[in-house]
C-alpha cells in the first residue's frame, strides 16, 4: 500500500462500513494497491491514480458483473470523499482483479498499456477489427497506445477482467461507428462506462452518425480515409480537450526523456513540432532533464530539440564535447 492509500484508507473504509458491506469486507489493506496513471502540471500539479483491489478467484467468480461495478464505484467514491480536501490528488477509478491460489494476478492496467503512452480504448465490432488494428498501429506515431478489444471471441472471466481493467484505466475512448455497432452487446457498455467517468469520447463516423449522449461530442468523419490521417485527427482532438490535454502533454515529454534510440526520439520531436502551442511549462520540464539521456545528445536529435527550445525562449542545450587531452597514467611499479 502506497502513501495515498495509507493516508486515506481508514476514513474510506469507515465510509464503506455504512454504505456497502461487501465493499467493506473486500477493501482490506493487504488487498489494495495503487497505480500512478499520470501527472497534470496545471493548477499546481495533480496526480492521478487508479486503485487496484485484488480478490481471490473463487470469490471473484461469485460476484455478478453489476455488483463488481457497484463495489468499485463505492470504493472509488469513498476515497474521493476521504481526500476531498487534497486538490493535488484525483482517483480515476477502481479496478477489481482476480488472483489464483498460487498468487498469479490477472493483467492490471500497467501490463496492458505501453509505458508513457497516452491510453486510448478503441471500441469496435468484429467486422471492423482490421480498421481498429490499422488505427492502433498509426496511433503509436503520435504517442498513443490504442487498446483493441477481442470482439470476435466469447469472453472468458479472465478476458472480461482485462476488458474491465482497460476501461477503468484508459485516458479516453474512441468508437468506430459502423452499422451493427449499436446492437453490439459490448460496445454500448464500453461507451457508457467512458461517459459515466466523464472521459473524452471520440465518435468516428465510418458508416453511421453518433447517437444518444455520444452525439454531444465532436464527430470525426472517416469515410474511406487512411488510418494515419484518422490517427492524426484523434491526436489533435486529445491535445485540444481540457480533460486530456495535460495527460497527453506529460506523456509526450516522458516519451522523449525516456527514448531508447535516435529513431524513437526523432518521432517524438516530430509530435512536439506539430503541437507548437504546448504550454511552456511542459517544454521546461523537458529542458530541465534533457541532458540526462545520452540518446538525446545525438547531433540530429539535439539540433531539432534546440529549435524547439529556442521557439519557447529557452537557452539551447550544448553538445557534449569529448576531451582530447590524454591523461598521464599513474606509474605502477612491479
Amino acid at each position: 500500500m502506497l502513501e495515498y492509500l495509507k493516508t486515506y484508507y481508514t476514513t474510506a473504509r469507515n465510509l464503506l462500513k455504512h454504505r456497502n458491506h461487501v465493499a467493506f469486507e473486500l477493501c482490506k489493506s493487504e488487498c489494495l494497491s495503487e497505480n500512478f496513471d499520470s501527472h497534470d502540471n496545471w493548477n499546481g500539479g495533480i496526480d492521478y491514480f487508479t486503485i487496484v483491489l485484488t480478490v481471490p478467484t473463487n470469490k471473484y467468480v461469485e460476484i455478478e458483473d453489476k455488483e463488481k461495478k457497484e463495489i468499485a464505484d463505492a470504493i472509488s467514491q469513498a476515497f474521493v470523499e476521504a481526500s476531498i480536501n487534497n486538490e493535488s490528488i484525483q482517483v480515476n477509478g477502481v479496478v477489481i482483479v482476480p488472483y489464483d491460489e498460487e498468487g498469479t494476478v490477472y493483467p492490471t492496467s500497467e501490463s496492458m498499456w505501453i509505458i508513457d503512452y497516452f491510453r486510448l480504448f478503441i471500441s469496435h465490432i468484429s467486422k471492423n477489427k482490421t480498421s481498429a488494428a490499422n488505427l492502433q498501429k498509426a496511433l503509436l506515431d503520435w504517442g498513443i497506445h490504442g487498446f483493441v478489444a477481442h470482439e470476435d471471441i466469447e469472453p472468458s472471466k479472465e478476458w472480461v477482467s482485462e476488458l474491465y481493467n482497460a476501461l477503468f484505466s484508459m485516458d479516453a475512448l474512441c468508437a468506430i461507428l459502423v452499422n451493427g455497432f449499436r446492437s453490439s452487446r459490448w460496445c454500448d457498455q464500453e461507451v457508457g462506462i467512458a461517459l459515466g467517468q466523464n472521459k473524452l469520447c471520440i465518435p468516428i463516423n465510418k458508416e453511421i452518425n453518433p447517437y444518444g449522449f455520444l452525439g454531444r461530442y465532436q464527430v470525426l468523419k472517416a469515410h474511406n480515409l487512411d488510418a494515419r490521417y484518422v490517427a492524426q485527427r484523434i491526436a489533435e482532438i486529445i491535445f485540444a480537450d481540457d480533460r486530456t490535454h495535460g495527460t497527453y502533454c506529460c506523456n509526450i515529454i516522458r516519451l522523449l526523456l525516456n527514448a531508447k534510440n535516435i529513431e524513437s526520439a526523432l518521432k517524438v520531436i516530430k509530435i512536439l513540432t506539430h503541437f507548437s502551442k504546448m504550454e511552456k511549462s511542459y517544454i521546461e520540464m523537458l529542458w530541465k532533464d534533457y541532458s540526462k539521456n545520452t540518446v538525446l545528445l545525438d547531433g540530429d536529435v539535439l539540433a531539432k530539440a534546440n529549435k524547439i527550445f529556442t521557439f519557447y525562449g529557452l537557452s539551447q542545450i550544448q553538445p557534449v564535447v569529448e576531451s582530447s587531452v590524454t591523461t598521464a597514467q599513474e606509474e605502477l611499479p612491479f
